[in-house]
């Protein structure tokens, strides 16, 4: 499903009835009350519903995951995650039009909130957001905090109006992760806590849907547990919960 956010449901739910295994562009649905829907029409009818989240499925890290065992990095303490995109400022543009569900949360954050949820060790709850309006009505720029009860911190930084980099930092008491281009990365840096680096790689950033369909066609094949549906789940609650503090609806919304 490759249609504005608001569309996604009504694509979703007709191809899980029609017995068709759906693998659906983020964000997968606008909010955790439809995601919840999605999944049960998938379960009854033992099919496999996915968000194309590329971030999941990136060899990297699984690389990361071990090297953090390996080296014994200790307790993961906290992630920040930023993501920029200067966007004409034109509210008739999908970026910007409450219409066609724009806003910077549902089109970008869903990247930074999937490394965060890559990392943390249980689901995170949100301590402090805000937001800024664009002129449409929808949210321009935003900073969301989160915890979980390992007392695992992060940080969210989003903004429609600026450039920032897609950079992702993973920090556990001994040495910290630097993943610049999150989204499809194939290369991290590792910093120990005396300033020695590493980097590491695994990959290649331009086989990133190639990733998502291998593994799609190996959880239709059963080879494969959907793990990431789990962790789509958490982000579009974190979502749903940061537009409720916000009293953020679109004019679709009932």
């Amino acid at each position: 499903m490759a249609t504005p956010h608001n569309y996604h449901i009504d694509t979703i739910l007709p191809a899980l009835r029609a017995g068709k295994h759906v693998l659906s562009e983020k964000a997968i649905t606008m909010s955790s009350t439809q995601l919840a829907i999605a999944k049960e029409v998938a379960a009854s009818n033992h099919l496999i519903l996915a968000e194309a989240m590329t971030l999941y499925h990136m060899p990297l890290y699984e690389k990361l995951h071990d090297f953090a065992a390996e080296r014994h990095l200790g307790d993961l303490k906290m992630i920040q995650a930023s993501f920029g995109s200067f966007k004409e400022p034109d509210p008739t543009n999908r970026f910007f039009n409450p219409d066609l569900a724009g806003g910077a949360l549902l089109d970008i954050g869903v990247y930074a909130l999937a490394f965060v949820e890559e990392f943390l060790t249980a689901k995170p709850y949100i301590t402090g957001t805000t937001m800024h309006r664009f002129s449409s009505g929808v949210d321009e720029s935003s900073t969301i905090t989160l915890r979980n009860a390992n007392d695992e911190l992060a940080t969210v930084a989003l903004t429609f109006r600026a450039k920032m980099p897609k950079r992702g930092i993973v920090a556990y008491e001994n040495g910290y992760f630097t993943v610049d281009t999150y989204p499809r990365a194939d290369s991290a840096t590792f910093t120990d806590s005396e300033g020695h680096t590493e980097t590491i790689t695994a990959g290649d950033s331009t086989n990133a849907m190639n990733y998502e369909i291998a593994d799609m066609q190996k959880m239709v094949a059963g080879e494969l547990h959907n793990t990431s549906l789990a962790k789509t789940t958490d982000v579009m609650d974190i979502m749903t919960a940061a537009r409720a503090q916000w009293d953020f609806r679109y004019p679709f919304e009932n």
